[in-house]
């Protein structure tokens, strides 16, 4: 008799992909910027992404602060750092066909030290955080 075994799918030499499985993946055809944007080596791309991710964190956080203390267009200025944080990165992702979570990352994080240092520069030029009314 045989001791039970059991059978694991992953490791059954007989569950392993077929060569015709494999090819009747469709390919994705590319056009010349995301083969160019392929061709990019891993270590390039994250210095790119990261260079792009504090660009939008740095425009984010000056239509946030910046902008949005005039009383004619502050509204849009908030309005406009949102819809770029949101959307912005799955537009350029969507476009290139290639992650950009570093991106993201960067700016996030780029924005988030530009509010705490507006923050600071408040509190420091002693700004009252909550306007009483007159």
């Amino acid at each position: 008799m045989e001791p039970n075994q059991t059978r694991i799918p992953e490791n059954n030499p007989d569950n392993e992909p077929q060569q015709s499985d494999l090819e009747q993946q469709p390919t994705e055809e590319l056009d010349d910027l995301q083969k160019k944007i392929h061709s990019i080596p891993e270590a390039k791309w994250n210095l790119y992404q990261r260079c792009g991710g504090v660009l939008l964190g740095l425009i984010c956080g000056g239509l946030l602060t910046y902008f949005s203390s005039f009383e004619s267009i502050g509204m849009y200025g908030t309005i406009a750092a949102a819809l770029i944080a949101l959307f912005v990165p799955n537009l350029i992702e969507r476009r290139i066909k290639r992650t950009v979570t570093k991106l993201r990352v960067s700016m996030m994080i780029t924005l988030g030290l530009w509010l705490l240092a507006s923050v600071l520069l408040m509190v420091i030029r002693g700004v009252p955080m909550i306007a009483t009314p007159a």
